[in-house]
């Protein structure tokens, strides 16, 4: 035991070294199970993938949300609408009070299955007026800006596990990544991608793999690129009853509001509409898509 807990204690204060695209031989550092072990994770990764407490998209989130229906009481815990609404004019273009209209101020739906305006939007849904232009938005007599504002609520996602293998095993994992952007265009904003993903043992036993779409923030800087193949050493210590590789994303998951900022430009008003989401927004300053832990059972 005292062997076992030096080895996972070496290695979970390793260097961080991800999924850095000039290491050949990447190290997987090696975790406890239970929340003890999962926050050591969430810092291990944090310090080369750290994510803003309050993440924005400029422009509808095409891909990368929540397919689970998001209420407004879920988001209203954390992030009320008029706060989304202020950090909207911060954060997004087009948000800005229009001179001389008349503020309607900021309507709210009540969950993210309610996302179409009957009135001052024609009852379009949100995904599809958003993808338009001004020139298409009834006649020209409205104009339009969207995008997502939210706060974290879930570091770095698990996105695959690997099948629990016992103590005393020794796995080299084969894994590659391929990163397909979102073509679809909002004012000039790319609204994310698609990751897919594999984890090949290649002595014996089932390949992982995986996919998820993400989003990149207002802040993004890095994007997220392919990642060539590459081999892991997973080396499971004598004595551990099993463990596990676990691929997390270097992204979050950010709850709050799909916002639209409305103007009528027949009678001057202006209005927002918050429509609850859930998004994934991956680490704005990291090229990086996935870390892979090992974690002790």
């Amino acid at each position: 035991m005292a062997a076992t807990a030096l080895i996972a204690a070496t290695l979970a204060g390793a260097p961080a070294t991800a999924w850095a695209a000039d290491d050949t031989t990447p190290k997987t550092p090696f975790y406890k199970s239970g929340p003890e072990g999962d926050q050591e994770v969430f810092d291990y990764i944090n310090t080369f993938a750290p994510l803003k407490d309050t993440a924005a998209i400029q422009g509808y989130p095409v891909t990368g949300q929540d397919t689970k229906e998001i209420t407004l009481d879920q988001v209203k815990k954390v992030y009320s609408p008029d706060q989304a609404a202020k950090d909207a004019q911060t954060l997004l273009e087009g948000f800005g009070s229009t001179p001389g209209a008349e503020n309607f101020g900021t309507e709210e739906r009540a969950s993210s299955k309610e996302d179409k305006d009957p009135g001052w939007l024609g009852n379009w849904d949100a995904k599809s007026i958003c993808g338009k232009s001004s020139d298409e938005v009834l006649n020209r007599t409205r104009k339009l800006s969207c995008g997502f504002v939210g706060k974290l609520d879930e570091k770095y996602p698990v996105m695959k596990t690997t099948d629990r293998v016992p103590g005393g095993t020794h796995i080299t994992y084969v894994t590659q990544a391929s990163i397909g952007t979102e073509e679809k265009e909002t004012k000039g904003w790319k609204a994310g991608g698609k990751l897919t993903f594999t984890a090949s043992p290649d002595n014996k036993g089932a390949s992982a793999e995986g996919s998820f779409e993400y989003n990149q923030s207002t802040e993004t800087t890095k994007k997220w690129t392919d990642m060539a193949e590459q081999r892991r050493d997973f080396p499971v210590p004598d004595g551990m009853a099993g463990a596990t590789f676990q691929a997390h994303a270097n992204a979050g998951w950010y709850i709050g509001y799909i916002v639209q900022k409305v103007d009528n430009t027949e009678s001057p008003s202006e209005k927002i509409v918050a429509i609850p989401a859930r998004v994934l927004i991956q680490a704005p300053t990291d090229n990086v898509p996935l870390t892979w832990v090992g974690r002790q059972y």
